[in-house]
């Protein structure tokens, strides 16, 4: 038989595992399907309490077999290890999934969704995550993110129109990947955007120990209540120290998101260069993110007019100005699912961003100058000349339910294009 359990004692480099006796999220592997390279890999295992694999012999060494370093069982985009998330063109998986399938933005969307809220499953029972398992989802999101920034941006922007009242879980996955962007926007290396990613990704986890209604009206509570729900970045702080290994930079994040440059923020009134320059990217991004994510009563706002409402918090000097400048650069003036109106009277939705000409996005024009729609919507970079049209521009931002337009439906055939 293709199929054997043994035990993690049996296990040797060469073999091919499909399964583990522990949820693959509470594990540093967001796949628990690989190609099982080194004896440090099976160490990594064995620390993480796991006993008994499932092997698949048909796609690696077999019990009988010696360790071999041979990949010539298993296809090559199996062989992934447990620090390095795979690159854009493997799959992390050992089945026949195309290219696309393994690796579209819905995909990894998905399951880093999954293991988030795993990860506030346990922290409601008391279970801190390790850093190995919160390094794993961010590993694998910035692999992505990397590969495609746009399919990403666009994939947080269809989420936020499908689901009206977004969760702690899925603002903290959307954080983490606007975070990333704006830490690769900045020029930081892989270790400090990894940083950034896990800190965003647990940025909010003290809400787990306030109570849920209370956190559910956290835009509108004042008083004793708004007190209370201040205290999340410090709980954050102390439950994740529970567990020994998480690094201090993701610490600052959880501590300090919530501070402003101008000294108006909390816990602790830093100011300036007080505040962890990592934590500033997060608080910064964790501002823009709760303007466009509807929660309770209280409506998303147009993205266009919380990049606005953000300008103007930089020039408040509620944030350092150069940071506000890497975040607009990195999402747009019209950041991606905005619907514009152009100087050719047309109606456009933003697909995609020109980092260095903000004003000139990607853009899928979908009705003619007299609101008819195009039966194939046209795909234009406005930041490109063309010879075969006067140029086109941005005169205006609409608002998609005045204007009964589903954002969504657009941006999904965009995704399964790019797929």
């Amino acid at each position: 038989m293709a199929i054997k359990r043994i035990a993690i004692e049996q296990l040797i480099p060469g073999m091919f595992i499909i399964e583990m006796d522990v949820p693959w999220y509470r594990t540093p592997f967001l796949s628990h399907k690989r190609l099982i390279k080194d004896h440090q890999t099976i160490q990594l295992m064995k620390q993480h309490g796991i006993k008994m694999v499932t092997i698949d012999t048909s796609k690696g060494s077999d019990l009988s077999s010696e360790p071999t370093t041979n990949t010539a069982h298993a296809p090559s985009h199996d062989s992934t290890s447990p620090d390095v998330p795979a690159p854009p063109n493997q799959t992390t998986e050992g089945t026949p999934e195309t290219e696309s399938e393994a690796h579209s933005a819905t995909v990894i969307y998905a399951q880093a969704q999954e293991a988030v809220e795993h990860i506030f499953e346990d922290l409601e029972r008391g279970i801190p995550p390790s850093s190995e398992a919160t390094k794993a989802i961010v590993l694998n999101v910035l692999g992505q993110v990397l590969s495609d920034r746009a399919a990403m941006a666009t994939q947080v922007a269809i989420q936020k129109i499908k689901h009206f009242d977004r969760s702690l879980t899925a603002h903290a996955l959307d954080t983490c990947i606007l975070s990333l962007l704006v830490a690769i926007e900045s020029g930081l290396d892989q270790p400090m955007q990894e940083q950034v990613g896990m800190g965003a990704l647990l940025h909010d986890v003290g809400y787990v120990r306030l109570p849920r209604n209370l956190v559910r009206k956290r835009d509108t509570c004042s008083g004793q209540d708004k007190t209370l729900l201040e205290q999340h970045c410090k709980l954050g702080v102390a439950l994740l120290s529970e567990h020994h290994g998480m690094h201090e930079d993701v610490l600052r994040i959880v501590r300090e998101h919530h501070e402003r440059a101008d000294g108006s923020g909390f816990p602790a009134g830093l100011r300036n260069d007080q505040i962890a320059r990592l934590a500033q990217i997060v608080g910064i991004v964790d501002y823009y993110d709760g303007m466009v994510s509807r929660r309770g009563a209280r409506p998303a706002m147009i993205p266009h007019d919380a990049v606005r409402q953000l300008f103007l918090a930089g020039e408040r000097q509620q944030f350092e100005k150069s940071l506000v400048e890497l975040m607009i650069r990195s999402i747009g003036v019209y950041p991606v699912g905005s619907l514009v109106q152009l100087n050719t009277g047309e109606q456009a939705i933003v697909v995609g961003v020109n980092p260095q000409q903000r004003l000139k996005p990607l853009i899928k024009i979908t009705t003619d100058p007299q609101g008819g729609s195009y039966a194939t919507p046209i795909e234009v970079d406005l930041a490109v000349p063309s010879l075969e049209h006067a140029a086109r521009t941005v005169l205006r931002v609409l608002d998609p339910v005045r204007e009964r337009v589903n954002i969504g439906i657009h941006l999904d055939q965009v995704l399964s294009r790019a797929a």
